[in-house]
């Protein structure tokens, strides 16, 4: 089991066919919501049918599902492999003139014998008899964003935002990204509603299965030449916690130098979760950058001005000669080839030694 997101969950109290190995402890989750949250869609409701409304029904589904997550990352912590017994309540809480809604997921982590996380592919992939009218419905309008996106005139409307994200529209990625890229000016500004979009476009990202987000956004990485923009998509990697030393590696052996330095920037990310596999990822990643992140300026002596002493200066890629320890005063870099603010090689070794060091103290 590598990833919280592979734990089986039950809401029975046994598994057909399967043995509990062991009962660990009960796991929880929750959380806690203002009436604001809902409070919008009760306010002018206009997808209202038979009195339901589905915008309203989607906010509940997705706070169930946050719960669950958040007790398979309990659970994961401490070993499980499957969580038994869930149960969720929804109860109001109040005080000062104030109301709020709490949700609580509970359940039993337990380890189960012989669990394979194959099991649950192959029962979500299963086709039904039956499908109802709200899965075509959604289909349906899933075709026309894609088929929009596709050609380029997709408005992202506050609806459509809504849309994707809740039924994580993986094929809109592209058309979102290169929004994104559009918010950049040429003079290196940001356009007004950047930040507007930005936080949505994470948002956009985060709902998307967790191999196809690392997927997607490390090939951007690698492939975008927009350096604003993958500073950026490095944000979103630090921001959601989507270190991939796999990614990282490919990265790395890059032939363009600039993708290495940014290799480096997302080293300075973090994962959820690390295991011993992940301690040797990281000492070879340390020696590989010890080797490969050498010198790029030439060193010489130069006689001093009234004086026989020699001083070291570089010359730079750039061809212009400076003085040791000054960036360039043409390019801007230092002898490595990195400007100032840029993740250095002897910073980024530091800190995967001490993140080793501190893994290992638990492992």
């Amino acid at each position: 089991m590598t990833n919280p997101k592979d734990i089986l969950v039950t809401t029975t109290s046994s598994l057909e066919g399967l043995t509990v190995k062991q009962y660990l402890k009960p796991v929880s989750a929750h959380i806690v919501a203002g009436t604001n949250l809902f409070s919008d869609f009760l306010a002018g409701l206009t997808d209202v049918f038979g009195g339901r409304s589905h915008t309203y029904q989607k906010q509940l589904t997705s706070l169930y599902n946050e719960a669950t997550e958040r007790l398979k990352v309990a659970a994961f912590e401490i070993g499980a492999n499957c969580i038994i017994g869930l149960q969720i309540d929804m109860n109001e809480i109040s005080g000062r003139g104030k109301q709020m809604f709490m949700l609580t997921a509970i359940g039993t982590a337990a380890i189960i014998d012989n669990l394979q996380t194959n099991q649950t592919i192959a029962i979500s992939e299963e086709k039904f008899e039956n499908v109802g009218i709200d899965k075509i419905r959604i289909l349906k309008q899933k075709r026309e964003i894609i088929y929009k996106a596709n050609s380029g005139s997709l408005p992202l409307e506050e609806k459509v935002w809504d849309f994707i994200i809740a039924n994580q529209v993986v094929e809109t990625y592209d058309f979102i990204i290169s929004k994104l890229r559009q918010c950049f000016t040429n003079s290196g500004t940001v356009h007004d509603l950047f930040q507007e979009y930005y936080k949505k476009t994470v948002t956009y990202i985060d709902g998307l299965p967790e191999n196809k987000k690392i997927e997607l956004l490390y090939n951007s990485i690698l492939n975008e030449s927009n350096e604003q923009l993958a500073n950026k998509l490095c944000d979103i990697v630090e921001e959601l916690q989507l270190l991939d030393f796999e990614y990282i590696n490919l990265i790395l052996n890059s032939d363009d130098f600039n993708k290495q330095k940014t290799a480096l920037r997302l080293l300075q990310t973090d994962k959820p979760f690390y295991n011993k596999q992940d301690i040797k990822e990281i000492e070879s990643i340390i020696k590989f950058v010890q080797t490969h992140f050498v010198e790029r300026g030439i060193r010489s002596m130069k006689k001093q001005l009234l004086s026989s002493k020699e001083k070291e200066i570089w010359t730079c890629e750039c061809k212009s000669t400076n003085d040791m320890g000054y960036y360039c005063s043409n390019c801007g870099k230092d002898i490595f080839g990195f400007k100032n603010g840029e993740s250095k090689p002897n910073e980024t070794i530091l800190k995967l030694e001490e993140r080793n060091s501190l893994i290992g103290e638990y492992l």
